[in-house]
């Protein structure tokens, strides 16, 4: 708290005055930034040529997110803040669930997925893959990065459900 509030140039105590706890702040900070990659995942579906290099880019987005997050953010949020912490990964695990099964079904109407691809399954699937990337136990962080991992997840998934004409956008799409 003090180093937010030296940042912004006020007290602790106008800090404590707007948001009542520390878990009201992290709470607020979050919705934030939920809040503005929502716009962001606009932009991209509306300046995307297909669902195939929407989902591409959005994949680059998230890479260039986690490797602008500090892992300490995350593990002192889990540690000290942990009621806060897992509500907000609930509410994202649920809007990431609903984007997923948009985004297949629109994939799959557009001839980019597989018709007979399952949305609810697979959404799931997906959303239990990237859950792992934080098991340190499985990819020790002093081997792999979590953006590395993302990345091989996100991918291998697309490559999965795409049509052939999926993986010819997927193939010529740098990431």
């Amino acid at each position: 708290m003090d180093q937010i509030a030296e940042n912004l140039g006020i007290s602790k105590r106008t800090i404590y005055e707007i948001f009542g706890t520390k878990d009201d702040l992290l709470n607020a900070c979050i919705d934030y930034g939920m809040k503005e990659d929502e716009k962001v995942s606009k932009e991209i579906m509306k300046n995307s040529a297909n669902i195939i290099e929407a989902f591409l880019t959005h994949i680059k987005k998230n890479i260039d997110t986690m490797n602008s997050i500090s892992p300490l953010f995350m593990l002192d949020a889990m540690k000290f803040h942990s009621k806060v912490f897992k509500n907000k990964m609930k509410e994202r695990e649920m809007s990431a669930y609903n984007h997923i099964i948009d985004f297949i079904k629109t994939g799959k109407a557009d001839g980019y997925f597989k018709p007979q691809i399952n949305e609810d399954i697979v959404s799931k699937l997906i959303i239990e893959q990237f859950k792992i990337i934080g098991n340190d136990k499985l990819f020790p962080p002093n081997k792999y990065s979590k953006s590395e991992i993302f990345e091989n997840i996100a991918v291998n998934f697309l490559r999965g459900i795409a049509t052939i004409n999926g993986v010819k956008i997927i193939d010529d799409f740098d990431i």
